[in-house]
């Protein structure tokens, strides 16, 4: 566990347009080193979605990036579910909707988990829950990461700041289902064209096809999530059944494993304060006003100091009124004690 004070700076969101002080005073200039491959790590938001940090925001980092002749680009990983992202074909064209192209912003996008999130390696780690999490091979050939992350609300984890988007954001999908689910998956008959993409990939035979749709056997299926993750017709469906405490812990487990052997550098937007992740695709109001921008080398202090300004701002915890069955310290904490960073820091103004 680390007990050691992290600085994490702060910049007031109606000071924004001084983002670059901000990160020069944080160093994030010395940070770079010339040839090295920058992983800015992004979330282009869903379909529908308006929370999302727009491009206009990554340009001082990019910009910082170039001038130190390092090679970045910006980059995220496959969802699980069957939306607009779950496939790098349809998660480019919505990160292009959304404003992220080379032509604006000068660096490309890069899916790192592959076509359909199949492109990771297995990493290991010390944790409760893993002994080793699948990262996307793209993050682990990057030697550095800019975590660039949107502080809001999260159905499981209570928020959602930089450590989920370092933990669940660099996880392959099929780290995305370890992390959401160990039980068999759910069935939508439907859906199933009886195309026994499932089957094939099913290595405990607990699927087969009856009367030209899929049937489970519970007591064969490992809860491995291959078949969800094959099926292309949303016929088999994630069983959202991990308990909130072992989602947060489990992502905080991802996240050390994906900075392992790596550079950090965290970016934290404290603005449109959403009940939600950017996943969700529809706009939803904000649960306070808008904060603003910190920074840090350290995950855990910056999710710490995100969380104490929004706390203080609303005079009451916003989050645990959105979500009152989740205790969304329990992501704090394990990632603490996993060595991840520290919730001891020293808020810097700007």
């Amino acid at each position: 566990m680390s007990s050691k004070s992290s600085n994490v700076w702060f910049l007031p969101w109606g000071k924004r347009s001084q983002l670059s002080d901000l990160l020069s005073a944080a160093g994030l200039p010395a940070f770079f080193k010339k040839d090295e491959f920058v992983a800015i790590k992004a979330h282009f938001g869903e379909k529908g979605n308006n929370g999302y940090i727009k491009p206009k925001f990554f340009k001082p980092i990019i910009t910082l990036a170039v001038e130190a002749r390092t090679r970045p680009f910006l980059t995220d990983t496959n969802t699980i579910y069957h939306g607009e992202r779950n496939n790098t074909i349809g998660h480019l064209a919505t990160a292009h909707g959304h404003g992220f192209s080379i032509e604006r912003l000068g660096i490309p996008i890069v899916i790192a988990d592959g076509l359909q999130g199949e492109n990771y390696e297995e990493i290991k780690v010390d944790g409760r829950h893993f002994e080793k999490v699948k990262i996307a091979r793209t993050i682990i050939e990057a030697d550095t990461i800019i975590a660039v992350s949107h502080f809001k609300g999260h159905l499981m984890a209570g928020f959602g700041g930089a450590i989920k988007n370092i933990g669940m954001g660099c996880g392959a999908r099929r780290g995305k289902f370890e992390m959401h689910s160990t039980v068999a998956p759910t069935i939508s008959l439907k859906n199933c064209t009886g195309c026994g993409a499932c089957i094939k990939i099913c290595s405990h035979g607990a699927l087969k096809i009856v009367d030209k749709k899929v049937q489970l056997d519970n007591a064969k299926c490992a809860g491995c999530g291959e078949c969800i993750i094959t099926c292309g017709h949303d016929a088999l469906r994630i069983t959202w059944s991990e308990s909130w405490k072992n989602v947060q812990e489990k992502f905080a487990e991802y996240a050390c494993g994906a900075v392992q052997g790596k550079k950090l550098f965290c970016i934290t937007f404290v603005n449109h304060i959403t009940p939600n992740c950017d996943c969700v695709s529809m706009g939803e109001e904000p649960l306070t006003a808008d904060i603003g921008i910190l920074a840090s080398q350290d995950p855990v202090a910056i999710d710490q100091a995100a969380l104490d300004l929004v706390l203080k701002s609303a005079g009451h915890d916003v989050f645990k009124k959105a979500h009152p069955h989740i205790d969304h310290n329990a992501q704090l904490v394990h990632a603490e004690m996993m060595g991840l960073g520290s919730r001891t820091y020293e808020l810097v103004g700007i």
